[in-house]
């Protein structure tokens, strides 16, 4: 019986439309192919076929049906992998053996008959008016109360849990579950009392939590405004994203996740038609809740309030979301709307949906909001507040993965402070350096996916080290910032002086400047002796000589197409601005790079 069930799922279930909504899959003839979404791999080995239904991965072997891919991307079990593509395919699982039900499996369906005990306690009883009186005090309609499965928890000691013990579940399995509390007696009674109950999906629609919202503020004894399920078997908070389940296709469509602090303001907004919006439930951004927001979008547009944007936990997730390359942008509320104060997106949707929609549509980038902040805060005009701009606004660029907006970011600082750009970027070097200093040898060597421009400068610096015959041209000719890296500026830098200094080069003498001065540079240096012996061993003198003046040109060609991308990038601002000074200055720049660039 079960194998027939199988087969039914399989039959109903397209596994290229399954994979497609976890990696990118590109045809490749009568097949499809991708990246491996289970190691990292920069051409594609991972292969779908729709003919036979399976998948398998030529890189590290893993391979399977829609089962198997289900259990390995999520993390499941069979017993629940078959009961989420049971419900994904509309196949109504009949009696299963006990012995294929796993614990994860129970707990949900006690949550899931718990998330209806309590939507219909909301809707039918009479001491759930309190509860129904309230969203109608918010403006809930009752198709939004019914898609959200909002509920109220009765004012009783043991109601669920009687409910849920005549359904047939075991008094320990609902402990575990989280839905209720055991006293220091053994008594086992309801964790959710007299609460407006939001059911908290995870990205496929199962009940795996919930957060209850007090309903009779003077009442004495409550505990908090919101309660919220503990951490059971199946629910960890870092997990899980408020809304998700509802907003996951419309993020995917818009390319787009807007994400604000509370349930009710991703209620609110999918009531008003703005339907790519989650929530963090007030905690910050964990890195496992980002990565499953990137299997929908790069881009995320976060709302939250002015107060929360200095604060520490919202920066770890800021952080967090830079570091896997998303792009991020701040909504800023208007503080008022119609005489109405507006503290957080609810209340900007009451005053009317495109108020909402507009700030949504006015996001700044999260670089262009630190500015605004900063220089709103600080008076550039002033020595010491200007100081501070400038090492406020060092420790956010430090953190952008990306060398070319981190450089844009660089050069619009030195304009705003009006300081010379190379003053400016050799006060960056300490910030750049400590973020660098822990991570120096797996930034360097240990990273599977390395670009072009890195290799190149690897090289260059890997032959300077074993062939230091040919520094004299090398330091004529390239500039340290023209390396893409900031721990190979540091060697390449640690080099310049050396020889300026010594008039030669002796690696062993170097070697040892480097243990007393920069220490966590020793291990990347001996790790490029080791690569120009890998490359280069049987290369001839004349043949390193044509190798660096290609490297050289090359990566001058490469820093100057940057500069040239910054400056297209300032000129558009300040054509916005419409500062005909700075356009003409910055047109100059536009003319002498393209000058040097043809020149190369």
């Amino acid at each position: 019986m079960l194998n027939s069930q199988i087969e039914e799922i399989k039959s109903k279930i397209d596994i290229v439309d399954l994979i497609s909504e976890y990696t990118a899959l590109k045809p490749a003839g009568t097949n499809w192919k991708a990246r491996c979404p289970f190691h990292n791999e920069r051409t594609p080995s991972f292969m779908v076929s729709r003919d036979k239904q399976i998948w398998h991965c030529f890189g590290c072997g893993e391979g399977g049906d829609i089962f198997e891919f289900v259990q390995k991307i999520e993390g499941m079990e069979f017993s629940e992998a078959l009961r989420h593509l049971a419900e994904k395919a509309g196949v109504k699982l009949k009696k299963v053996d006990p012995a294929i039900v796993s614990q994860k499996t129970k707990l949900l369906d006690i949550l899931k008959v718990a998330a209806e005990f309590f939507h219909l306690s909301l809707l039918k009883t009479q001491e759930g008016k309190i509860g129904r009186d309230y969203i109608e005090k918010r403006n809930l309609s009752q198709k939004t109360v019914s898609d959200f499965k909002i509920g109220y928890a009765p004012d009783s000691w043991d109601k669920l849990l009687n409910f849920l013990i005549k359904k047939g579940f075991k008094q320990n399995e609902i402990l575990l579950s989280g839905m209720v509390i055991k006293n220091e007696k053994g008594q086992c009674y309801d964790r959710f009392r007299l609460r407006l109950m939001f059911p908290i999906f995870d990205q496929h629609g199962a009940v795996v939590g919930f957060t209850g919202r007090i309903l009779n503020e003077e009442k004495q004894d409550q505990g908090g405004k919101y309660v919220n399920t503990p951490q059971t078997t199946i629910y960890n908070k870092s997990l899980v994203i408020y809304g998700l389940d509802k907003a996951k296709n419309e993020i995917k469509k818009k390319d787009l996740a807007v994400i604000v602090e509370g349930n009710m303001d991703v209620v609110a907004s999918h009531q008003a038609g703005i339907t790519n919006v989650v929530a963090s439930s007030g905690t910050a951004l964990t890195q496992e809740q980002l990565k499953l927001l990137k299997r929908y979008t790069n881009n995320i547009a976060l709302s939250f309030d002015a107060d929360l944007a200095g604060q520490a936990a919202a920066e770890r997730g800021i952080d967090a979301a830079l570091a896997l390359g998303f792009n991020i942008k701040i909504i800023q509320l208007p503080k008022e709307i119609n005489g109405k104060s507006i503290k957080d997106p609810d209340d900007c949707i009451k005053q009317g949906q495109e108020f909402w929609q507009k700030a949504i549509d006015s996001a700044i980038s999260i670089m262009d909001f630190y500015f605004d902040k900063v220089f709103l805060k600080y008076n550039k005009d002033n020595p010491e507040q200007r100081k501070e701009i400038a090492n406020k606004l060092f420790k956010q660029i430090a953190k952008l993965p990306d060398l070319v907006e981190r450089d844009f970011y660089l050069t619009k600082l030195a304009q705003k402070l009006d300081v010379p750009e190379n003053i400016l970027r050799e006060a960056f070097h300490p910030f750049n350096d400590s973020k660098q200093k822990n991570t120096n040898e797996e930034t360097l060597f240990n990273k599977k996916k390395i670009d072009r421009e890195i290799m190149l400068a690897r090289q260059l610096v890997a032959i300077i080290l074993k062939y230091p015959q040919n520094l004299d041209y090398v330091i004529s000719h390239l500039e340290v910032e023209t390396l893409p890296d900031s721990q190979l500026q540091q060697i390449y830098r640690e080099i310049i002086l050396y020889y300026n200094d010594k008039k030669e080069f002796d690696y062993s003498q170097f070697e040892k400047i480097l243990s007393d001065k920069t220490k966590e540079l020793l291990n990347p240096t001996s790790t490029l002796l080791l690569l120009a012996d890998k490359d280069f061993f049987d290369f001839t003198d004349d043949q390193i000589e044509r190798e660096l003046i290609n490297i050289v040109s090359a990566l001058k060609k490469d820093y100057i197409n940057k500069k040239l991308k910054q400056v297209q990038m300032l000129i558009a601002q300040a054509e916005k601005q419409k500062n005909k000074q700075q356009i003409e200055e910055l047109a100059k720049e536009f003319s002498i790079l393209t000058s040097k660039l043809n020149n190369l």
